[in-house]
C-alpha cells in the first residue's frame, strides 16, 4: 500500500483522533452506568482501572499494527489468518464501527430532543449530522485530524469550566468513605468503565497513516490518559453533587448536574446549553 504524503498525520494528530474517538456518550452516562454496577461512590477507582485496561489493549493493537508497516487491519488480517477468515474479521470490524456510530448518533439525537428540539422528528436531527460527516470524510483523514485539533481544546477548556462551576453544590461526604464497601463493588464496574474507553481500536486503521509510526505507542497512551482524567473529574463531580442515590435515577446525570445550579451576574446563567454545544461538536 502506497500512501500519498498528504494522507500522513502527525503523532499529536493521532493522539487527538484517539481522544475524540473515546469521548462521546460516556461523558453524559458514565456516572450512572458505573454506579448502577458498583452501587458505591468509589466508582472513580473503577474508572482508573478501566483506563489502565484500555491502555494495555491499545498498546497490544499498536504492537500488532507495527508488524505490518503502512497496512491497515483490513489488509494485514488476511496475511495473518488467510483471505476468507481475514475478510470475515474485516466485516466484523466494519459492523462494529457501524454499530458504534449508530449508538452515538442515536444518543446525540435523544439528548438534542430532550434539551433543544423537543418534538422534532428523529430523522430531521440525524440527517444534518450525517450529511456534515459525509462531507468531512470525503476529504480523507487529514481534514478529520485538523477538525479534531480545533474541537478538542475548546471541548476540554469549556468542559472543565462548566464542571468545576458545580463546586458550589459539591459535597465531599457523598464520596466518603473511600472503599467503605470493600474492593468488590469497585471490581464489579470494571466492565462498564472499560467499555467507556472504546476507541484505541482506531489505531488498527490510522497507524498506517502516521508519519512516525514508531511513536504510535506514545500517541495511544496520551490519547487514553486525557479522557481518563476527564472521566474521573466527571464521575467525582457528578457523584459529589448529586449523591449515589441521585445519580442512578437520572438518564443523563452530567447534564442534570449542570442544570441544577445557576450563576447570576454572568453573560450566561445556565450552562447546560453551552455543554451541549461542545458535546455535539465532539460527537
Amino acid at each position: 500500500m502506497i500512501l500519498s504524503p498528504k494522507d500522513k498525520i502527525t503523532t499529536p494528530q493521532t493522539a487527538v483522533i484517539v481522544i475524540n474517538f473515546i469521548l462521546g456518550t460516556g461523558i453524559l452516562t458514565l456516572p450512572r452506568t458505573s454506579v448502577e454496577k458498583g452501587h458505591t461512590s468509589d466508582v472513580w477507582l473503577t474508572v482508573i482501572l478501566g483506563g489502565l485496561i484500555a491502555m494495555m489493549a491499545g498498546i497490544i493493537m499498536v504492537k500488532l499494527s507495527l508488524e505490518f508497516p503502512e497496512k491497515t487491519f483490513y489488509q494485514y488480517s488476511q496475511e495473518i489468518v488467510g483471505k476468507w477468515i481475514g475478510s470475515l474479521l474485516s466485516l466484523l470490524i466494519v459492523g462494529y464501527f457501524l454499530t458504534n456510530s449508530g449508538f452515538q448518533i442515536r444518543s446525540l439525537t435523544e439528548v438534542t430532543k430532550y434539551l433543544l428540539l423537543e418534538g422534532t422528528p428523529t430523522w430531521a436531527i440525524i440527517m444534518p449530522f450525517m450529511w456534515a460527516s459525509l462531507y468531512l470524510i470525503r476529504g480523507g483523514i487529514n481534514p478529520i485530524a485538523r477538525l479534531f485539533e480545533i474541537i478538542l481544546p475548546i471541548t476540554v477548556i469549556l468542559f472543565l469550566i462548566v464542571a468545576f462551576m458545580s463546586i458550589k453544590i459539591f459535597e465531599v461526604d457523598n464520596l466518603r468513605p473511600v472503599l467503605g464497601s470493600g474492593i468488590t463493588p469497585v471490581l464489579k464496574g470494571i466492565k462498564t468503565t472499560a467499555l467507556a474507553f472504546t476507541g484505541p481500536e482506531i489505531m488498527l486503521l490510522i497507524l498506517a497513516f502516521m508519519k512516525e509510526p514508531q511513536k504510535a505507542g506514545k500517541a495511544v497512551l496520551v490519547g487514553i490518559t486525557i479522557p481518563l482524567f476527564l472521566y474521573i473529574i466527571t464521575v467525582v463531580m457528578v457523584i459529589g453533587g448529586l449523591s449515589v442515590d441521585g445519580v442512578v435515577t437520572r438518564t443523563w446525570p452530567t447534564l442534570d448536574l449542570i442544570r441544577s445550579y445557576e450563576l447570576t451576574g454572568l453573560v450566561f446563567e445556565r450552562f447546560d446549553s453551552l455543554l451541549l454545544v461542545i458535546w455535539i461538536m465532539q460527537m
